[in-house]
């Protein structure tokens, strides 16, 4: 039997079992945290990834009906990888151990709109990371916090870690060409939703077809009902 001493309640209303500890909000901003060569490893392949569907015809990634006028996907192996690869930094920052969720990557095009909003569970800890900029395109990251606005202009390789599900995030309208950000989710590993480790698939780099049905559920929901505050 569920102890209802411990039962919480999400954005929705919806009840879940509280069994780990609620940190402090955050967010950082660290310049240069992964390695240039890296990161041009990254955009090559991820828009390789792009290239190879618009030439094939196949229009999945080109359907983010949070975003349009991008290119976005969920899992891309490269970033599954770079989530390991930074998981040090990010314990670092946070002080404490992180489960990876799952990592979503999108090429923004002329006219995409990230509008404000936070993120679901699984990405108690967001980092995201520039991996493609124009030179000269001012386009910062903006957070709402209790202190006002904060905007990050960030350069490929630049991280900015944030309790992505509890302080509102968005972007203007892009007025570049293309623009390319990865984002990297986490969640601590005796917090409240360490039960959504791998975002609840049985491995990562596994597609979002083997997420749990609950998971799919709050995806619909934020598509159509952002939470903002």
């Amino acid at each position: 039997m569920t102890n209802t001493n411990n039962l919480s309640k999400n954005e929705y209303g919806e009840s879940y079992v509280d069994t780990g500890i609620d940190y402090p909000i955050i967010l950082k901003y660290i310049k240069n945290a992964i390695p240039k060569e890296v990161v041009k490893i990254m955009d090559i392949e991820f828009t390789m990834m792009r290239d190879c569907m618009k030439t094939l015809g196949i229009s999945e990634g080109f359907n983010d009906v949070t975003v349009p006028e991008s290119f976005s996907w969920y899992s891309p192996l490269c970033f599954e990888a770079l989530s390991v690869y930074i998981k040090p930094i990010i314990e670092k920052e946070v002080g404490a151990k992180v489960y990876s969720t799952y990592s979503y990557a999108r090429i923004y095009m002329n006219g995409s709109e990230l509008t404000k909003h936070t993120d679901r569970k699984s990405s108690q800890i967001s980092a995201s990371c520039c991996i493609r900029k124009e030179d000269n395109m001012y386009w910062p990251l903006c957070f709402k916090t209790k202190d006002g606005i904060e905007e990050y202009d960030m350069n490929p390789g630049d991280l900015v870690i944030a309790s992505g599900s509890r302080i509102p995030h968005w972007r203007s309208k892009y007025t570049g060409t293309e623009h390319v950000q990865a984002f990297l989710q986490y969640v601590y590993a005796d917090g409240k939703y360490q039960n959504l480790k791998y975002d609840t698939r049985p491995c990562l780099a596994a597609g979002y077809e083997y997420t749990d049905q609950s998971i799919k559920i709050e995806v619909e929901r934020r598509k159509h009902h952002p939470v903002v505050r």
